[in-house]
């Protein structure tokens, strides 16, 4: 199985990109888009479970989860399940924090870390515009966003164009790492979009 990590900072637009890529790919079951856990109230942009924290906590002990993260005061997991080899599917696409990249390479070594960037000014604008940060958390998004992707097989997507045209550029990407073989370790490739 082949694992696709994709990480970025809120409001970079993960989520409008796999909403784009699961439409694309619906016909094809061998890739598989996974849905995380989380204990923030729902959100209609996302594809989630949404669980209290203390159904959280119980299926963290009894080792549900792969992996799990804290962001903003929430929590975040994806099911260990998801990664067995008894599933049918060649691909696994997991939205997770940078924080997480560890914990899947320590799964599978060659897994592909997809970081969506934008430009500075697009992802100040896309936070103003949905309403959920005050200004000083903005800021703290913003340097956040400038920290370096740790990762041994690193791409960094730019989604500063609209969605149509960068929403393809993800597709075509996804589709270039279902068909490669494991990249070699420390690999950074910049996949710009052209504006």
């Amino acid at each position: 199985m082949r694992i696709i990590l994709l990480v970025g900072p809120s409001g970079s637009g993960k989520d409008s990109l796999l909403r784009f890529a699961r439409k694309a790919f619906k016909s094809d079951a061998s890739i598989v888009f996974a849905r995380r856990y989380i204990t923030r109230p729902p959100d209609t942009s996302e594809d989630n479970y949404y669980i209290d924290a203390i159904a959280f906590a119980h299926l963290e002990a009894a080792g549900f989860f792969l992996s799990t993260w804290r962001a903003h005061g929430n929590l975040y997991g994806i099911a260990d399940h998801l990664f067995s080899d008894r599933q049918p599917y060649a691909v696994l696409i997991c939205p997770v924090s940078r924080a997480a990249i560890a914990d899947f390479e320590g799964h599978d070594p060659h897994a592909t870390t997809i970081e969506i960037s934008v430009d500075k000014d697009v992802l100040r604008k896309r936070l103003q515009g949905r309403g959920r940060e005050q200004d000083g958390d903005i800021d703290r998004r913003l340097r956040r966003a400038d920290q370096p992707v740790l990762a041994r097989n690193h791409i960094r997507f730019d989604n500063s164009a609209p969605l149509e045209r960068s929403g393809q550029r993800f597709v075509t990407l996804l589709n270039s790492l279902t068909v490669q073989s494991c990249p070699v370790d420390r690999t950074v490739t910049v996949f710009e979009v052209n504006r």
